[in-house]
């Protein structure tokens, strides 16, 4: 059985492990059944119970599994640096919901410039390692950024190919 921190080594694996979160997200935002939410992500549900065994509970032998309200999975996020998008090992959905509001937030300021989604993050770090990185809330930095192409916020999952 795999850990729930399961590092994916290849492509189809990480792509796999993104589907199966994606069904794991629905199952929590749409109250979807474990068979529908894996029958829309493309999944069969055995495998999604392999990459997410617990962060779903069984009401009873052969009953339904329903989503938990959080999580403590592995998910590789990427957040914007000065140096460039940073991949970043995120442990737990309400972790990785924080960086979620913190990439739409930049992406509303890039669209209208509207700074006030933005505000609620400065002074804010995320722990990579042993060391903390505070997310970048300048509007300045994120439009030179954004221009000189260094900010990936559409994309907020990390992929195996950009390790």
């Amino acid at each position: 059985m795999r850990s729930q921190s399961h590092i994916p080594q290849n492509r189809r694996e990480a792509e796999t492990r993104q589907r199966a979160l994606a069904a794991l997200a629905r199952m929590r935002r749409e109250k979807r059944s474990l068979a529908e939410a894996s029958r829309l992500e493309h999944i069969k549900p055995n495998t999604f119970l392999r990459h997410v065994k617990g962060a779903v509970r069984q009401d009873r032998p052969g009953g339904r599994y329903r989503a938990s309200p959080g999580d403590r999975l592995r998910r590789d996020l990427q957040i914007p640096t000065a140096l460039g998008p940073m991949r970043v090992p995120v442990y737990g959905s309400k972790a990785s919901s924080k960086l979620s509001k913190y990439a739409n937030a930049i992406n509303r300021y890039l669209r209208t410039g509207d700074t006030s989604r933005i505000r609620p993050f400065k002074g804010k770090t995320v722990r990579v390692g042993g060391k903390r990185i505070e997310l970048i809330t300048d509007p300045a930095t994120l439009s030179s950024l954004a221009q000189a192409g260094a900010l990936r916020v559409d994309q907020l999952y990390a992929s195996f190919a950009s390790a």
